[in-house]
């Protein structure tokens, strides 16, 4: 187990990261065509896939692509297709510089917070967010994976 993932305090985010520390390879990021969430069944309730929505501007935006029902029960429903500056509305501030710098990087970001909600009373959730590229050469989509404590 590597530093990044001794902070992981669920098996949840430890599985995910070893499939996708798998799939790297040589490369720093898997290619999203070898994503198959089907691959970990166990854990697809907290998964999820966003899109980078690249503006015109040279800003960012992520896209709901894949959501696991954990993670759509925490949001408040079956969010697919949205942004998630719309999802995550005033908390998106406090969260938005963890996706952009794993876009900018190409580094995976770790995050556990308390006191976020945005649906439900969820006190306490960690998250990990982690690069997919469809070419190689730019990270394209985030893939990762959310526990999520109620309080």
């Amino acid at each position: 187990m590597d530093d990044f993932a001794r902070q992981f305090e669920t098996d949840i985010l430890r599985s995910a990261y070893a499939y996708w520390r798998g799939l790297c390879g040589d490369t720093g990021m898997p290619l999203r065509r070898q994503i198959d969430p089907l691959d970990l069944r166990r854990l697809l309730p907290n998964l999820f896939i966003y899109d980078v929505v690249r503006a015109e501007d040279g800003s960012w935006d992520y896209r709901f692509r894949l959501v696991g029902t954990r993670i759509s029960e925490a949001h408040g429903g079956d969010h697919r297709g949205r942004l998630l500056r719309d999802v995550h509305g005033d908390q998106w501030s406090r969260i938005e510089e963890d996706y952009h710098g794993v876009v900018r990087t190409g580094r995976p970001n770790f995050a556990r917070r308390s006191g976020f909600a945005i649906n439900k009373d969820y006190v306490t959730y960690e998250r990990i967010l982690l690069p997919v590229s469809d070419t190689g050469d730019r990270v394209d989509a985030l893939f990762g994976a959310a526990h999520y404590w109620m309080g």
